[in-house]
C-alpha cells in the first residue's frame, strides 16, 4: 500500500495487551493539516472522544495518538483529564503545540487509563515513526479485529497526483450511526477544511453508515481525516472540477474499509448486501433496509444457511413503512423468491445462495424509485462467545 506522502506512522508495545503486541500507534503530518472528524451519535461519549471535538473544532491537527484495549470511557473527569495528559506530554515531545494533537482511545470501557505506561512509551513511538508502518499501526490500534484494516487511493489533480490513505479498526460495536469504529483517513492534498469536512460527510454516507454487525454504537466511535497539502496543488474547493474525484475517491477508501469491518465481523461468515429499491422515498428504503439487516431472525438464518425469506419479508413489514405485500418482489442474487404475496420459486432454486460466504438480497417495493443498500454480517455462536467472555 502507498503511504501518504508528508505523514509517518509507527506501532509500538506500551504493555497495555498481556502479550506484548503492538498497542499504540501515532499518525504524524510533517506540517500541520487541516482536519475534521465525524463522532459517535451516542449520547456517551468516551473521553478522548471529547477532548478530539474540541481540538478538530480548531481546523488543524499535527498528531493523532491511538491506544488500544482501554476506551477511557464512563471514566468521568479523571478519564477527560488522563487523554489530555497523553496528548500534551506527546506534544511536548514533538515540540508542537498542544492544540494540534488530538488522543483516540478503544478498547474495554470504565477502566482508568494507563497514562504512565503510555507516557513512558511515547518516545519509542516517536523514534518509531516512519513512512512505511502503515501496517504497524493498523496493528496497534486492533482490539477483536483479527486482521489490520488498511487501504489507500490516487488520483490525478491537474499534472500531480495526490493520495489518499486510511488505516481503521473495528469487528463489534457496529452500527450504521455514525462512525461505526475507529478511522484515520490522510490526504497529501492542498484542500479547504469546508470542502475536506463536506466530503468526509458524503463518503461516509455510503461506508461508515451503510453497515451493521450487531446494531451497537460504541462511545468512542470516531473517523479523522487529516489533509496536509505537501502535494502543492491549486486549493481545492467544492467548486473546483478536482472535487468530485477526491470525494469518488474517498468514498471507494471508505467503502473499502467499511467492507473489511463486517468481513471481520466477531465471528462472522458471511457478507450479505441487503438493498431495498422501488422505493417512495430513500428514507422509506434506509428504514427497511435497516430492519432487515439488524434482524437477529434473519442474520441467524444467514449463519444457518437457510434461505428463510419469510423472515426477510417480516422485518420488512415492521420497518414502520407502508407499502403494498402485493407489489414486493423478492430476489437472492438475482434469483425471483417472493412475488404477489407468495413464494414464486421452489426453495431448490435459491437456498443454494445462502452457502455462499457472501451474497445480495434484494426487495423491490414496486412503490417509486427511490434506493438504498447497507452491508450487513451473520450472526454466530461465536460471536455470543467473544462478547460474553471479552473482559473475563
Amino acid at each position: 500500500m502507498k503511504n501518504t506522502p508528508g505523514f509517518l506512522l509507527s506501532g509500538v508495545s506500551a504493555g497495555l495487551k498481556k502479550n506484548e503486541k503492538r498497542d499504540l500507534a501515532l499518525i504524524f503530518s510533517t506540517v500541520p493539516a487541516r482536519a475534521s472528524a465525524i463522532f459517535t451519535k451516542n449520547l456517551v461519549k468516551g473521553a478522548p472522544v471529547l477532548v478530539g471535538q474540541e481540538r478538530v473544532a480548531g481546523g488543524l491537527c499535527q498528531a493523532i495518538i491511538i491506544n488500544s484495549v482501554n476506551a477511557n470511557a464512563f471514566t468521568g473527569q479523571k478519564g477527560y483529564e488522563d487523554s489530555l495528559e497523553v496528548a500534551n506530554t506527546l506534544s511536548g515531545r514533538l515540540g508542537i503545540d498542544e492544540s494540534l494533537v488530538i488522543p483516540s482511545s478503544t478498547g474495554v470501557t470504565g477502566e482508568w487509563l494507563r497514562v504512565g505506561k503510555i507516557k513512558k512509551s511515547i518516545p519509542r513511538l516517536i523514534k518509531g515513526l516512519g513512512e512505511d508502518n502503515v501496517r504497524e499501526a493498523a496493528e496497534a490500534i486492533m482490539t477483536t479485529d483479527s486482521f489490520p484494516k488498511y487501504a489507500s487511493r490516487q488520483l490525478a489533480v491537474g499534472e500531480k497526483t495526490a493520495t489518499v490513505s486510511a488505516i481503521g479498526k473495528g469487528a463489534g460495536m457496529i452500527c450504521p450511526d455514525m462512525a461505526t469504529m475507529l478511522c484515520f483517513i490522510m490526504t497529501d492534498l492542498n484542500i479547504g477544511r469546508k470542502a475536506l469536512s463536506k466530503a468526509l460527510v458524503a463518503a461516509a454516507s455510503g461506508s461508515f453508515n451503510a453497515i451493521t454487525v450487531d446494531g451497537d454504537t460504541s462511545p468512542n466511535d470516531s473517523v479523522f481525516i487529516l489533509a496536509n497539502g505537501v502535494l502543492g496543488n491549486r486549493q481545492i474547493t467544492e467548486k473546483s472540477g478536482d472535487y468530485g474525484r477526491f470525494v469518488d475517491a474517498l468514498s471507494s477508501l471508505c467503502g473499502e474499509i467499511a467492507g473489511m469491518i463486517v468481513s471481520d465481523g466477531e465471528g462472522a461468515t458471511k457478507i450479505v448486501r441487503i438493498s431495498v429499491t422501488e422505493a417512495r422515498t430513500e428514507r422509506d428504503a434506509e428504514k427497511i433496509a435497516r430492519a432487515i439487516a439488524t434482524s437477529q431472525l434473519v442474520k441467524t438464518a444467514f449463519y444457518g444457511e437457510d434461505a428463510n425469506w419469510g423472515r426477510i419479508v417480516a422485518a420488512a413489514g415492521r420497518a414502520g413503512v407502508k407499502f403494498d405485500p402485493e407489489k414486493i418482489k423478492l430476489y437472492f442474487e438475482g434469483i425471483e423468491v417472493f412475488s404477489k404475496g407468495v413464494k414464486s420459486k421452489p426453495e431448490s432454486r435459491f437456498a443454494r445462495v445462502f452457502k455462499k460466504p457472501s451474497f445480495t438480497v434484494t426487495l423491490s417495493l414496486g412503490e417509486g424509485e427511490a434506493a438504498y443498500s447497507i452491508l450487513t454480517s451473520d450472526l454466530s455462536h461465536k460471536y455470543v462467545s467473544i462478547n460474553s467472555d471479552y473482559r473475563t
